[in-house]
């Protein structure tokens, strides 16, 4: 079952990001985070950024990623075919234009060595700033290693 090898957590809800939104923090374990979002309507152009902190919450240090998203609207025979991986960098993030992510969905990749644990930043929040008018988004992230295995296991959330 994958919820016994990867760690599956449920981080936004049918959520309009147009006046901003942060989702909810958790606790990235393992190497490797995966972050699946699938969009509604989107109009304007907002920033997405990835963020870790010491709690949940808090938006300490921005981070690097990757993502790629459907070559199609989804329901389309093309919106499982992703594009090639780009890089987001830590500043800048990802601008979601509604052109390229309207009804679409998208995947973002980071490596938890981009944390600074050092300063025990082992929360991530996902930031959608409030530069859109309107955009309709859910969120999933799957850990690739997860604290506990088994189809019940401990909660990552706040």
């Amino acid at each position: 079952m994958i919820s016994e090898d990867k760690k599956i957590i449920p981080l936004l809800a049918s959520a309009n990001y147009g006046a901003g939104v942060d989702s909810d923090s958790f606790k990235a374990y393992g190497d490797k985070v995966t972050l699946i979002l699938t969009f509604g309507s989107v109009t304007g152009d907002a920033v997405l950024k990835v963020y870790s902190g010491a709690t949940a919450g808090a938006k300490t240090s921005s981070l690097p990623f990757k993502y790629a998203y459907g070559g199609g609207a989804i329901g389309a025979a093309s919106a499982d075919y992703l594009t090639a991986w780009s890089d987001a960098t830590a500043s800048s993030g990802l601008t979601l234009t509604a052109a390229t992510y309207g009804s679409k969905m998208a995947v973002i990749e980071f490596n938890t060595a981009a944390m600074d644990i050092a300063n025990a930043e082992e929360w991530v929040t996902v930031n959608i700033s409030s530069a859109a008018s309107s955009g309709i988004l859910h969120m999933v992230a799957v850990l690739d290693k997860p604290r506990y295995t088994g189809n019940r296991s401990a909660t990552l959330l706040a």
